[in-house]
């Protein structure tokens, strides 16, 4: 990645997101673009794929998603996987679409098995049943 590079922040305000947004401006990086969820909808496909197309970013960052919290993935778990499917669909096919160079998906963390060594190795991600909450 170069500073001159347009970079796009999905998820910008979330915890990933706006880790991501500090660090690269902490590094120079000054095309940083990102959308709050009122001004683009990562549901809408048609938007999604017009703000692409308008922006024209060459890296894009995809850490947005719905979360809730152990309590509303366990009561809401085909409704956070539908809204989360269609948020990553519309983002990575926009960016192919409109030719982004790199895209970078960060996937949840909710993905270790429940009694995984601590600190967790990237070699333990699914090796063993989820926390239940989770399994959606």
């Amino acid at each position: 990645m170069k500073p001159s590079d347009k970079i796009y922040i999905a998820g910008h305000r979330g915890l990933v997101g706006s880790a991501i947004v500090r660090l690269l401006r902490a590094r120079g990086f000054n095309y940083v673009i990102t959308r709050l969820h009122s001004d683009l909808d990562l549901r809408d496909q048609s938007a999604v794929r017009s703000f692409f197309e308008r922006e024209k970013p060459d890296i894009a960052v995809l850490a947005a998603g719905r979360v809730g919290g152990i309590k509303a993935n366990n009561d809401a778990p085909v409704e956070f996987l539908i809204e989360n499917v269609e948020i990553q669909n519309n983002v990575i096919c926009a960016a192919y679409e409109s030719g982004v160079r790199k895209l970078i998906f960060l996937g949840s963390s909710c993905i270790y098995p429940k009694l995984a060594p601590q600190p967790i190795q990237e070699s333990a991600l699914l090796t063993a049943a989820l926390e239940p909450t989770n399994e959606a």
